[in-house]
């Protein structure tokens, strides 16, 4: 089949499926941390109707009018203002470890390390550092969108809300947020596990290179 190419056999190898879990992880950061993003939230004016809206998940809910509904609208542009570096952080995140995975799939479809075992090694280096640096940025993230959703602009939003009878806006993570970073704790032991892949690929190889006659 498709896998029997001499350069796609590398997709039947364990670092290769790693590889490709990175991929889905990084993805599902990216995506996960885009909905937090995309989550404007706020009330639109629509003079046309005789009131103001708010949409919530395609759906628009009616209660608020006058000096409420701007207080309302001012509160959740300020809200979204105070969540955006973060999940733009996350993104940005996302993104460069989704480019990243892809590279270090196509660098073992090209059959580099056969070429440069040296190679492998500057992988487990990079695959570590990785996976070192995603501690402190899942701690940066957590602690980030805590200090926003214990924020006075989060606290008075909540109220305003509630006044009204809505309650599904809590100053609380959502479930993106949380599953972004569950993803997150994941790609940590996703990239330990291709350190270590690594690493028994490049001794692998190195026997192999010793011993031509059995190649």
């Amino acid at each position: 089949g498709l896998l029997e190419c001499r350069r796609c056999r590398y997709l039947r190898t364990g670092r290769a499926w790693c590889q490709l879990v990175q991929v889905l992880l990084a993805m599902l950061i990216l995506i996960c941390s885009s909905v937090s993003c995309g989550s404007a939230g706020g009330y639109t004016g629509l003079p046309s109707l005789g009131g103001i809206y708010y949409y919530h998940f395609g759906g628009a809910y009616s209660g608020f009018s006058g000096a409420d509904g701007e207080r309302a609208q001012q509160l959740d542009q300020r809200f979204r203002q105070l969540k955006l570096p973060v999940a733009r952080a996350a993104m940005a995140a996302g993104g460069c470890l989704l480019v990243f995975s892809c590279l270090l799939l196509s660098v073992g479809v090209l059959r580099l390390p056969w070429h440069c075992p040296p190679w492998l090694l500057l992988e487990c280096v990079l695959d570590l550092v990785i996976a070192i640096g995603m501690v402190p940025a899942l701690y940066y993230f957590f602690h980030s969108l805590l200090g926003v959703y214990n924020s006075s602009v989060c606290k008075e939003r909540e109220q305003l809300y509630q006044s009204k009878g809505y309650q599904g806006f809590r100053c609380s993570l959502h479930g993106a947020e949380i599953a972004a970073g569950l993803w997150g704790c994941i790609t940590v032991l996703a990239y330990l596990l291709s350190a270590g892949l690594a690493v028994r690929g490049y001794r692998t190889l190195h026997e192999l290179k010793q011993k031509p006659v059995q190649l």
